[in-house]
């Protein structure tokens, strides 16, 4: 047997395995370029970032208070949604109706504001049982972004 048919096949099989380790290295950095980093993760906000932040024992409280209210917020959720769907068929509805229009936005907005009345209430439950520098991490985590997020310190009295 002669080295030169198996030339050709050498160059084939040469060429198809760098082709292979260039589509499975270019595939890995892909994979690793588009993979949220741990901080991009703990770059949320709201409750979620709060429970992040906080130890598991207190994110699982925190947890279990949200569960139980989830019975008592559900009928809530149901409505804005309802009021939110009430809103897109009036917007697009042949004529608008105006009247009804901002009767359906004033229910939407009712929804929401007592949805949120009820997560406040929870978080207020669930803070009264935490020692300060939790609390500070529950504040850092829900209410202070962006430049000004090293500014929040701790709450001083002042002398009158």
């Amino acid at each position: 047997m002669t080295t030169r048919p198996l030339k050709p096949w050498l160059l084939v099989s040469v060429l198809l395995n760098v082709f292979l380790i260039g589509g499975v290295g270019g595939g890995l950095y892909h994979w690793k370029a588009n993979t949220p980093t741990a901080e991009a993760v703990v770059n949320q906000h709201g409750l979620r970032q709060a429970m992040f932040k906080l130890p598991p024992e207190r994110r699982r409280e925190l947890r279990q208070l949200l569960r139980h209210n989830r019975a008592d917020s559900q009928p809530l959720v149901m409505a804005g949604r309802e009021a939110r769907m009430g809103v897109i068929r009036q917007l697009q509805a042949p004529t608008l109706d105006r009247d009804v229009l901002v009767a359906e936005l004033a229910k939407a907005r009712e929804a929401d504001a007592a949805l949120r009345a009820l997560v406040d209430s929870t978080l207020a439950q669930f803070a009264s049982g935490l020692p300060l520098d939790e609390r500070q991490k529950l504040v850092e985590a829900l209410y202070v972004r962006g430049p000004a997020k090293g500014k929040a310190g701790p709450a001083r009295e002042t002398a009158h």
